[in-house]
């Protein structure tokens, strides 16, 4: 009882050791007190009176004090065991409780201004030696209960004494504690936890230590689990919502509370390391919204074959494979942005107020999901703008982006003038092996404020960092199998997924019919009946997007064919107002190979499309009709 009154509160040990002491008299009453018993209490008294007058004698205090204790819990156990629960007992008990806090308080205050003015002047004359360890007797350097001893020893010598440590507290998966340590650089929060590796060692302790700084720059946070209730694989139990504007969970705390996001808020990205977990985070997501009516689901996958999001076909609205597929969707959602926000800008409100935000009352929310945003980047740059854009403005017309990648660079985010790290308001972080990914993670300082992602030590064990989650904490998301996939994905399918190849080269089609103005309620076909077809982005031979200023000259160019076309003929025919305007493109162009300068008609130069980009037309259109346009798998 002494011990768990320490842990806890330890100015309660005197009043839990009379307690503890007149319940065991009370019990010997109960029992018996035979003359053996009055015997064996008679020598405890005689042996505590000789030791009180001995350490009196000799002025020892350390005996002295201990006689005197155990004569008053001697007195004290004796009267229980002659009266039992009695009002004189009960007075023997509060007479040494009130004795024992006599000496105790006073102790109490002497030693604790006694170690801090210790460690004070330790904190300013340094240095101890470096080979002094946690088993050299430090006179002072102790706690109120082992794990703050240890804790203390080990802070001294690692060279940075605390000053003052909080009451530990104990919990079902360890301890922690705030420790205050000296002012200065070198004994900062930060300094410390650089050392982490050193102050494990010194404290000796069963469990994992985690560091972070407190409120102040002096406050240190110590963590110590001894238990991880985390450990084993958490299984997923199927769609847990029926809208997106629902939390949605994507895995547990280690108390068993459930930890959610909330798509509706904005933009989420899952960051971590490879195989740590972010397809099971995916796929969690993905199997949630296809169970909710008020929203359509869209992907670009950038593996070949669009293996991680290649499942939940049947559940997409669109999904892309490959750098020109992902054009068109991320077309098509821009698309849909513009057309939104006509629509919304004809709305009021029941006071005549314009409506400025979508709703499910309005059609269904869009949720974008990329996997593999760098490897997007990279195999097409030319939409990083096109996907800020989307970013920054989409969120008022309902549309959300998922992204998922293993390098959070600012590469990854269209480079350091359009970082569009910070529209992402939710950010899931997994498993990390290097500590300089979690400030691209979640901002400038996280590492120091204990948003510590290598910590996490299995695979699925994740951080959230959002409205609803500002401070960091370990959690562990649900493991979405296979099977899961399968069950789920036909459960709730919504289209067919036998559906046509991509063309091995995308050729100029005419433009679709324009969308209605406001969109249809949300349907088990999708947003206006079924998939969309969409517009093929015309691109260069190098697959770069072509602008839109340039896009009529090269038309007009794969038109023209083997005839050519020259500046004079660019102007009558309306592609310019001046030939000097499309000079330069068309210098580029040939710089690059794609376009050749034939012979002169009228004196002007002939420019034609060389024979390894150029298409006949014949061959195009035949093509055309032979191949048809791909509205899901792109």
């Amino acid at each position: 009882m002494c011990r768990l009154c320490g842990r806890l509160r330890y100015e309660l040990v005197p009043a839990a050791a009379t307690a503890g002491m007149t319940c065991l008299g009370w019990l010997h009453h109960a029992v018996g007190v035979g003359l053996e018993g009055w015997g064996g209490y008679g020598l405890g008294l005689a042996a505590a009176g000789a030791l009180t007058y001995g350490g009196l004698k000799f002025k020892n205090a350390p005996a002295a004090s201990l006689g005197v204790a155990s004569t008053g819990a001697l007195i004290n156990t004796a009267v229980g065991a002659m009266t039992g629960p009695s009002v004189p007992s009960l007075i023997a008990g509060g007479v040494v409780t009130i004795a024992s806090y006599g000496v105790y308080v006073p102790w109490l205050i002497k030693t604790r201004h006694e170690r801090i003015a210790l460690q004070i002047k330790a904190a300013k004359t340094a240095p101890l030696p470096d080979g002094m360890g946690v088993n050299v007797s430090q006179p002072g350097v102790t706690g109120d209960s082992v794990e703050e001893t240890a804790l203390r020893r080990a802070l001294v010598a690692l060279g940075v004494p605390a000053q003052d440590v909080s009451r530990i507290v104990f919990t079902d998966t360890g301890w922690h504690a705030a420790v205050t340590l000296p002012p200065g650089k070198n004994t900062s929060a930060e300094a410390v936890i650089t050392k982490q590796t050193q102050l494990e060692a010194n404290l000796d302790l069963p469990g994992k230590l985690r560091l972070a700084v407190g409120a102040q720059a002096n406050q240190l946070i110590v963590r110590m689990q001894t238990n991880d209730p985390l450990a084993e694989t958490i299984a997923w139990l199927g769609p847990a919502i029926t809208s997106v504007e629902q939390a949605l969970p994507i895995g547990i705390y280690p108390d068993g509370s459930q930890v959610f996001i909330d798509l509706v808020a904005g933009h989420v990205l899952i960051a971590g390391g490879t195989d740590m977990g972010k397809s099971g985070v995916i796929n969690c997501v993905i199997g949630n919204l296809v169970a909710c009516e008020d929203v359509e689901v869209l992907g670009i996958d950038m593996k070949p074959g669009a293996l991680e999001l290649g499942p939940w076909l049947r559940n997409m609205l669109a999904l892309a494979d490959s750098a020109d597929g992902a054009r068109q969707v991320l077309t098509m959602v821009k698309t849909e942005m513009i057309r939104r926000g006509r629509y919304l800008s004809t709305l009021r409100g029941p006071n005549g107020e314009p409506v400025r935000k979508w709703t499910s009352e309005h059609g269904p929310y869009w949720i974008l999901v990329v996997d593999e945003l760098a490897e997007l980047l990279r195999q097409a740059p030319d939409v990083a703008s096109e996907l800020v854009t989307i970013n920054q403005v989409a969120r008022a017309m309902g549309i959300r982006v998922i992204a998922a990648t293993q390098s959070p660079s600012e590469q990854a985010f269209g480079g350091k003038d359009t970082d569009a790290r910070q529209q992402y308001s939710t950010r899931i972080g997994l498993p990390v092996f290097e500590t300089e990914p979690i400030n691209m993670i979640f901002g400038r300082g996280a590492y120091g404020r204990g948003w510590r992602l290598d910590w996490l030590d299995l695979p699925g064990k994740v951080m959230v960092s959002s409205r609803r989650y500002e401070k960091p904490r370990e959690g562990r998301g649900y493991y979405v199998t296979d099977g899961d996939i399968v069950v789920v994905s036909t459960e709730h399918a919504r289209y067919e997924d036998d559906v046509p190849a991509e063309p091995t080269r995308p050729h100029p089609q005419p433009d679709p019919d324009p969308d209605p103005e406001p969109p249809s309620p949300p349907s088990r076909g999708g947003p206006r009946g079924g998939r969309p077809v969409l517009r093929a982005v015309p691109t260069f031979p190098d697959g770069s997007r072509i602008p839109e200023n340039r896009q009529v000259l090269w038309k007009a160019l794969e038109k023209a064919g083997p005839d050519g076309l020259t500046k004079p003929e660019a102007v009558r025919q309306g592609i310019c107002n001046h030939h000097t305007s499309i000079g330069p493109w068309l210098s580029q162009w040939v710089a690059k190979g794609w376009v050749e300068e034939a012979d002169r008609r009228d004196r002007a130069v002939v420019y034609t499309l060389t024979a390894a980009h150029y298409t006949p037309a014949t061959e195009a259109s035949a093509t055309d009709e032979e191949t048809p346009a791909c509205p899901a798998s792109l």
